[in-house]
């Protein structure tokens, strides 16, 4: 099994739910239900948070999307043109009323490594 691709896509939602949707319309079936929920929900956070928060909505800049999948793990990057972020789980409490940093945790929470190094955010899955 495996699975590649790179996409580049203007700071829209719709446009970026399309790609999502493409990608997510590939790889049903390669990976296990539970690894493509996962997935779904990552590619969506990561698309929404590079249209709102690093792009700020502006329609001229770029969402470059990067999915690489085989037997072992899935790996996602996420890259926009915004400034990027300082990300550290450890800034945040535990019962902290976020109003910014929501979609990262639940990112960090469901994969087995994140990095985020300015405006790149690359998640990887180990598959079972």
């Amino acid at each position: 099994m495996h699975y590649s691709v790179e996409k580049k896509v203007n700071s829209d939602i719709k446009c970026g739910s399309k790609i999502v949707e493409e990608i997510l319309q590939n790889i049903e079936g390669l990976i296990d239900h539970d690894a493509f929920f996962n997935t779904k929900l990552i590619l969506n956070e990561l698309m929404i948070n590079s249209v709102i928060h690093g792009n700020c909505g502006d329609l001229n800049k770029m969402i470059y999307i990067k999915v690489y999948i085989n037997r072992s793990r899935i790996i996602i990057e996420v890259s926009d043109e915004g400034s990027g972020i300082c990300y550290d789980i450890k800034d945040y409490g535990q019962f902290d009323y976020l109003e910014c940093g929501r979609g990262l945790m639940l990112v960090e929470g469901l994969v087995d490594k994140l990095n985020v190094d300015g405006n790149t955010v690359t998640c990887v899955q180990y598959l079972k």
